[in-house]
């Protein structure tokens, strides 16, 4: 122990007891830092520490929360990351190849399943709460009101250029020629564009 390495069981429970913080940091509201985030993907993802490279097959089969079978028949599969060149693997580009794919284990739930269960339930929530903060400060809006938005403008636009080319442009035009035509119908159209584009206009319509 002098030499400063501590055993897996004791590296765990440092794990464990640091991803428990970033749980209580969620409910308390905190944003969580890039690092801390990483963690929580890692664990969804079925991997109990944020390991981005494997060694070898069993590290990476333990990364994804499988087993060492089944990460030999998902090398077959089309697509499948390969090793490097030292022969180790990229542990995010197999996470997206699963992810990818909708591939599934054994079917056994094993310990490191719940816990990914569990990470994506804190995952989600995380994200709601980023979108919900995002909503209040107004980076995005409901996609019904912007449809409610659209549905009027269009409506006004319809009822503008009905009155230009129904009712105020014939008279204008029946003493133009061709050029003075084509100049009034377009001042009408940029008319009708300007509201679908910026709304002006919409009191007067």
């Amino acid at each position: 122990m002098g030499s400063g390495v501590i055993s897996r069981e004791v590296a765990d429970k440092i794990l464990d007891a640091d991803f428990a913080n970033i749980v209580q940091k969620v409910k308390d509201g905190k944003t969580l830092s890039s690092t801390e985030r990483a963690r929580v993907q890692a664990r969804a993802a079925g991997s109990t520490e944020t390991l981005s490279v494997a060694k070898t097959v069993v590290e990476l089969a333990a990364a994804l929360g499988v087993t060492r079978r089944t990460i030999s028949a998902w090398r077959k599969l089309p697509g499948a990351p390969q090793p490097a060149a030292n022969g180790s693997h990229s542990v995010t580009a197999w996470r997206d190849f699963v992810r990818e794919n909708s591939l599934k284990g054994s079917g056994e739930i094993t310990g490191g399943q719940v816990e990914a269960l569990k990470a994506r339930k804190l995952l989600a929530e995380v994200e709601e709460r980023e979108l919900k903060v995002a909503v209040k400060k107004g980076e995005y809006v409901l996609i019904e009101d912007v449809r409610r938005r659209w549905v009027m403008l269009v409506g006004k636009a319809i009822a503008l250029m009905r009155a230009k080319f129904e009712n105020e442009l014939p008279p204008i035009m029946s003493g133009l020629d061709a050029q003075g035509i084509r100049e009034e119908s377009g001042k009408a159209i940029d008319e009708i564009c300007r509201l679908l584009h910026t709304g002006e206009g919409e009191k007067s319509a």
